[in-house]
């Protein structure tokens, strides 16, 4: 069974063109080459335009704690926390009806 990670977070005024850029260009190819990674995405609300869920689908659970303990996971971090209006929240999920990788 696939394993979800999801995080919630706003954005500081006029950080989201910054924000979006550094995500797609850095942060989403990093998570896709992570092992187990099956997918990885950011969503802008469009109710809300400084509202944003960054999805990532693991393989296994075992996969996202490996990306965390690489140290890996808090440079992603990193890299967008300029953005941050708040602390961003995480929630955890066991997917059903999602291909596994080979």
């Amino acid at each position: 069974m696939a394993f979800v990670r999801i995080g919630q977070f706003r954005a500081l005024p006029d950080t989201t063109e910054r924000l979006l850029d550094v995500y797609e260009a850095e942060a989403i190819p990093a998570i896709r080459a992570a092992e187990g990674n099956i997918s990885a995405v950011l969503l802008q609300q469009h109710q809300a335009r400084d509202t944003f869920m960054a999805i990532n689908v693991w393989s296994t659970a075992e996969d996202a704690e490996r990306y965390d303990r690489s140290g890996e996971a808090a440079a992603t971090v990193d890299k967008i926390r300029f953005a941050f209006a708040g602390p961003p929240s995480l929630s955890t999920y066991d997917a059903f009806g999602i291909p596994q990788q080979a």
